[in-house]
């Protein structure tokens, strides 16, 4: 009976050995389920976040191709003014050449005025003082 005795202690000492590895599976069990739902967590977080950074991303590629085609556009408009204004340059510069060729023809019709004008006088001086000169004879006679 003692080695029963001995066999049902060692059996008992056995159960207690496993009860408490048991103990210590479950608590590790219970670490692991508290890390897994913690991690479950983490990830939704940063699933939350790669979500919005892809919207983010999204609506920044949708603002820069925006702004993209509105500069192309503008660029566009600057080109179309700036065609347009270099061919109101060249108009302007045809104008000016014009004007200018005019210009130096009523500048020279003034010089030939002028010559004219300064011919008159001397003939219109001529003639008053011969008619001075008429006058005195007649006056002497």
């Amino acid at each position: 009976m003692e080695k029963f005795k001995e066999k049902l202690a060692a059996l008992r000492a056995e159960i207690d050995q496993a009860n408490a590895k048991a103990d210590e599976y479950k608590l590790a069990v219970k670490q692991l389920e508290s890390d897994h739902i913690q991690k479950d967590h983490e990830l939704h977080s940063l699933q939350q976040k790669v979500k919005t950074m892809e919207d983010q991303l999204r609506k920044t590629e949708m603002n820069l191709q925006i702004a993209s085609t509105k500069q192309v556009f503008d660029m566009d408009i600057d080109c179309a003014v700036l065609t347009n204004g270099k061919t109101s340059f060249q108009e302007a510069d045809l104008r000016v050449e014009g004007l200018e060729k005019k210009m130096s023809k009523l500048e020279l019709e003034l010089e030939e005025a002028e010559k004219r004008n300064e011919k008159f006088k001397e003939l219109y001086k001529a003639a008053k003082e011969e008619m001075e000169a008429l006058e005195r004879e007649l006056a002497g006679v």
